[in-house]
């Protein structure tokens, strides 16, 4: 079966908004580093569900407030909601334009009533809290499929399964291109040496073919100085630093995509 990332919380109802927006944020910056674009629908109560009108109705202005006051723009599926709450429906836009349902965020009073949870408020009563389903990706084996198609397999540097190639012109240039290697293992980062007996040119296409974020091609010069050559994969240009600049550099891309 596939792997899903649900997860339920257990909220006062007053924290449903604030709820909402952190998951919303937490998406945003997900699809924001994915590159996808988004669209937002709430889901409403459908002709079979329990609890009474005003529960769908507090709960559904609930959600509608939330992403008003945050000026997130939403369509509404009417009838569209689980049979025990309303909720947000978060949907993907890939490279072509499909549409894919992943994200979710459901309010529900069923469980809760189920489990007959209950807490003391602050003016010593009991009441019932409210239950909260939320899903980012939903099924993680879909989305990574979802993902591979949208990127044509040049996935993002922090997911590169390899972010870095080394290609060493020579048998010369190989401890040096060995050495990056490492300091890049060390800070939690992939990379392979291309240190096969192979031409030069046939090396570059083997490595230009594994989509990788990053290709480097290391000569005298560069094991000379202590810098590297880095050549664009999709640009097909080259660009020169120095070995502090080019770590510097790849620890901002890693940085840049933790969410």
């Amino acid at each position: 079966g596939n792997n899903a990332e649900f997860f339920f919380f257990f909220f006062f109802f007053f924290w449903v908004k604030g709820v909402i927006i952190e998951v919303l944020e937490f998406v945003e910056a997900l699809v924001k580093m994915f590159d996808f674009k988004i669209e937002i629908e709430v889901s409403t109560k459908p002709k079979k569900a329990i609890g009474d009108d005003r529960f769908w109705e507090k709960t559904t202005k609930g959600i509608m407030d939330a992403l008003d006051e945050n000026n997130i723009s939403y369509g509404i599926d009417e009838g569209g909601g689980a049979f025990y709450g309303p909720k947000i429906d978060i949907k993907i836009l890939d490279a072509i334009g499909r549409k894919w349902q992943c994200g979710t965020v459901q309010v529900d009073m069923n469980l809760p009533a189920r489990f007959n949870a209950e807490y003391i408020n602050a003016d010593g009563e009991k009441e019932q809290p409210v239950m909260i389903h939320r899903a980012i990706l939903g099924s993680f084996e879909r989305f990574i499929g979802i993902l591979t198609e949208h990127c044509a397999g040049e996935f993002p540097f922090v997911i590169a399964p390899t972010q870095v190639i080394f290609i060493p012109i020579a048998d010369s240039h190989v401890a040096y291109a060995k050495e990056l290697e490492k300091e890049l293992l060390e800070n939690s980062m992939d990379s392979k040496v291309y240190d096969m007996n192979e031409s030069l040119n046939k090396r570059i296409r083997m490595a230009e073919k594994q989509r990788v974020p990053m290709i480097v091609v290391i000569g005298d010069e560069e094991v000379e100085h202590q810098k590297i050559a880095l050549r664009d994969r999709r640009k097909r240009e080259r660009s020169e630093m120095s070995r502090v600049e080019f770590l510097d550099m790849l620890k901002q891309n890693q940085a840049g995509d933790k969410i």
